[in-house]
Order: C-alpha cells, then structure tokens, then sequence
C-alpha cells in the first residue's frame, strides 16, 4: 500500500500542470476589476483563462444593491492541456470566491473600489503509478482597483494581496521528487502571502464588452514553490442594468 500523509497545509489555489517537464502549483485567476457608477449596477461576465499548458474557463459577477457598496462573486475552473490523453500526468482545480466592497465614482469615466473576500476550493493533482495529490484550501483577500471606461474603450488595473490556507490535504508520497520537496517548501512558507497585479483592456458598447486579461504572480521565490509566473483571459461582459435602469436622456 502507498504510504499517504494527511494534513493541514497552507498554499494556494493550486492547478498542477502536468505537460513536458512542466509542473506547476499555483495560477493566478482574473482579478475582476468592478466598472461601476450607481445603485443596482450589475455585471456578469464569463471568459476563458489560460496559462503554460492548462486553460480553463471564468464566470464573474458585481452587483450594488446601495448606492457605494457592491457585492461579487468569482469562479475559476481549469486543467492541465494532457488531462484527456493517455498520461498519467494531469491536473486540475477550482475556486469560488465572494467579496464584499465598496467603490466611488471618481469622474464621469473613472471609479475606484477596494473589495475584501474570501474563497475556496480543491485541486486534484495525478501523478505516475495512480499517485494523486488531493488538497482543500481557503483563500481570504484584499484587492483595490482603478476603473476608465469611455463609450467604447475600458481600462482595468488592480492589486490583490492573497494569504491562502490548504485545511485538508491528501497527499500519496509516490507522487516522488520534485514534488514532495516542492510541497514541503510551500508548507515551509506558510502562511503564503501572494501579491498579484491586473490590467484589464476591453472595447464595446454598452450593454456588452469583450475584456482580454493579463494576471501576474509578484510572489517572490514563485519557481521554487511551483507557482505560475501568469495568466491571460478572454471575456464576455454584459451590463444587466442597461435593460431596466433609465439610459441617459431618459425620464427617470
């Protein structure tokens, strides 16, 4: 029987990678930059997201149920691009976040927020000979943004600053080196603080806008604890508001 150990660890959000040599244990999801001006503005929005050698797909939502404070809600799906194939190497994991924020309309194009959230979910790693590495984790966050949108252009940028806890982790010491070393580090560092950075560029017309999303990772020592340097999206936002709320010109 395969020796398994089974304990509280603290890392990220880990999507393991399992193509060619690469191996990774962490990829960061789209930092959802809120464009909002008033009370029942509301935006939902699902993408694509991607990095070396996995993708997946997005679905965000924000909504404002009183004038400056808004709610959101994040998930994030992925898997390594051989996970379908024959080898024994795949990976996958999920998250699911919500947040609480406020915002404040800076102009007539700019706005500004800072939203403060929590999330979970798991990733399951495969290995050779069947070995397997399954983990819960928790995520809490603090993450400001800066928000332009014109008539048809958008500019997003945002900071995240990440402390993530594994609570539960199944972990079969077949998965053999690297891979233990690299575990063992990220519970070394714990708690992982991880501060991450966005830019959101999108174009459109009201109610809907195509966004492309650029992730970065601005942990240091992210190659020795497995961690993914970015990732890039592609999405698709609709303005619910736009068919209830009165447009400009209209009586209210």
């Amino acid at each position: 029987m395969p020796y398994r150990r089974y304990f509280p660890l603290v890392l990220l959000p880990v999507f393991a990678v399992f193509g060619g040599c690469t191996h990774y244990y962490y990829a960061p999801n789209t930092l959802q930059t809120p464009f909002l001006r008033e009370q029942h503005d509301t935006r939902v929005g699902l993408g694509y997201i991607g990095g070396d050698e996995f993708n997946g797909f997005e679905a965000h939502a924000v909504y404002s149920p009183v004038p400056y404070l808004a709610l959101m809600a994040n998930h994030f799906q992925v898997q390594s691009d051989n996970e379908r194939s024959s080898s024994a190497h795949w990976g996958q994991g999920r998250l699911t976040e919500i947040a609480l924020g406020g915002y404040y309309p800076l102009s007539n194009i700019v706005s500004a927020s800072l939203f403060a959230g929590w999330g979970g979910g798991r990733v399951l790693n495969s290995y050779d000979q069947g070995a397997r590495a399954d983990l819960r984790f928790q995520r809490r966050f603090l993450q400001p943004t800066i928000a332009v949108q014109a008539s048809w252009i958008r500019l997003g940028l945002a900071m995240r600053f990440n402390q993530l806890q594994y609570i539960r982790g199944d972990i079969d010491y077949q998965i053999g080196e690297p891979h233990i070393s690299t575990i063992a580090r990220i519970e070394q560092a714990s708690p992982v603080f991880i501060p991450e950075a966005s830019i959101t560029l999108g174009f459109g017309m009201r109610p809907f806008w195509i966004n492309g999303h650029l992730n970065i990772n601005q942990k240091s020592r992210r190659e020795e604890l497995g961690f993914a340097g970015s990732t890039i999206g592609v999405s698709i936002l609709c303005e619910l508001d736009f068919f209830w709320q009165p447009q400009p010109g209209e009586q209210k």
